[in-house]
């Protein structure tokens, strides 16, 4: 019984480190506030697409891994062959903490894997990657932790990193990107949670965030499980580096698949000229909407294939919306204002005054509160058994 005593020292220990980890250790960032986009020039995500370019991917599904620990039904080949077979062009495995390779040897292959073992399923998807980043933080989440975490997974610049379901358990709230950085895209479109005003939250202060909708699969077995949400991008080759400079530059867009899409809408036309955008469907729409900073809805259209908007002054950026009769939706990147540089987002830069302070005293709590842990856990007999050893211990080092 007393030595069950010391094992639940150990662990109250562990779980002890854990916390003060997370929310002591982990770095400080000193966030700037962020502004909307200017700037006299407007990107246009889709200003050199082509309309027989458009292919269809999935980039998010699971399979039975982990020996059957994790979430997920069926295996890899399971996985290939059941999207392949309803003509998605990319279509990746994104089992947690886990990159599959059983496909690297076939046109379109990407590695990917979705990072984080946390409460609040405050997820990321990463593709491009070949090596998997374990470092995560288990207890709900801070802004600092989170950014930690972008940072670490960004490293690579040839990385996509998407922020997965941010509705999903408030993994994000849209508050958090009115900060965070260091990220390519926001997976607004998911079964288990559409993330709207988490995207425009991002956009509204000024962040190039783009979209991807994924069916995120758990059970491959399961009809109504696939092909309900999908991300197109346009691409001349279906090769990895081309997909992932498309989805890092936002030539993509996101599809709620509607019951009748076998033949689905296609983006045909995307113009910005002056401070008109002109945007053409290949099929007729139930309606064309525009929305802009904070999510407002600025302007709509219905029963038509094409339409217009003229930028306003006030207008930091707008994004379309395109409705169907049979419930299929497609939400278009934003064009937004912009120097005519580079898009980039701004770099947080570590406070190192605040992460030494709460390092500190991280360390200050640690070694007050794990002696009187020791005192209050273990038994008077095992301290005393166990100084005994460890004078035994030190005297086989006398120097």
């Amino acid at each position: 019984m007393n030595w069950l005593r010391l094992l639940l020292f150990f662990f109250i220990s562990f779980i002890f480190y854990i916390i003060i980890n997370q929310y002591f250790f982990c770095p400080r960032f000193s966030f700037k506030a962020s502004r909307p986009f200017s700037g006299k020039e407007f990107y246009n995500p889709y200003a050199f697409i082509s309309e027989n370019d458009w292919i269809k991917c999935n980039f998010h599904a699971h399979t039975n891994a982990w020996k059957g620990f994790t979430n997920g039904k069926g295996t890899a080949a399971d996985i290939y062959h059941t999207y392949d077979s309803m003509k998605y062009a990319v279509h990746c495995i994104s089992d947690y903490e886990k990159i599959d390779t059983s496909f690297s040897h076939k046109p379109g292959f990407i590695p990917a894997y979705e990072h984080g073992y946390n409460l609040n399923k405050t997820h990321q998807l990463v593709l491009g990657s070949h090596k998997v980043c374990w470092k995560d933080y288990f207890f709900p989440q801070t802004l600092n932790n989170k950014q930690r975490i972008l940072n670490c997974l960004s490293s690579d610049s040839g990385n996509v990193v998407i922020i997965n379901h941010p509705a999903n358990l408030n993994g994000y709230s849209p508050s958090d990107f009115k900060f965070l950085t260091n990220y390519d895209c926001i997976e607004v479109l998911n079964p288990f949670a559409i993330s709207l005003a988490h995207w425009d939250s991002a956009l509204s202060f000024g962040k190039p965030a783009f979209i991807v909708g994924n069916d995120d699969v758990h059970n491959v077995f399961s009809k109504n499980c696939l092909a309900r949400m999908c991300t197109w991008v346009n691409v001349s080759e279906i090769e990895e580096a081309c997909v992932l400079s498309a989805l890092k530059t936002g030539k993509c867009y996101g599809m709620i698949i509607g019951k009748l899409a076998e033949e689905p809408p296609v983006l045909k036309l995307f113009k910005v000229s002056n401070d008109t955008i002109a945007i053409e469907m290949n099929k007729p729409a139930k309606k064309i909407s525009f929305t802009g900073q904070n999510g407002k809805v600025m302007a709509s259209y219905v029963s038509t294939s094409s339409a217009q908007y003229i930028i306003k002054p006030a207008d930091h950026y707008v994004r379309a919306t395109i409705a169907y009769e049979d419930g299929t939706n497609i939400f278009l990147n934003p064009v937004f204002r912009y120097d005519g540089a580079k898009i980039t987002q701004q770099t947080v830069f570590i406070n190192v005054r605040k992460t030494f302070a709460f390092r500190l005293l991280g360390i200050f709590i640690l070694a007050v509160c794990l002696p009187i842990a020791f005192s209050l856990v273990v038994s008077k007999p095992i301290r005393k058994n166990l100084v005994r050893r460890s004078f035994k211990f030190a005297k086989l080092f006398p120097g």
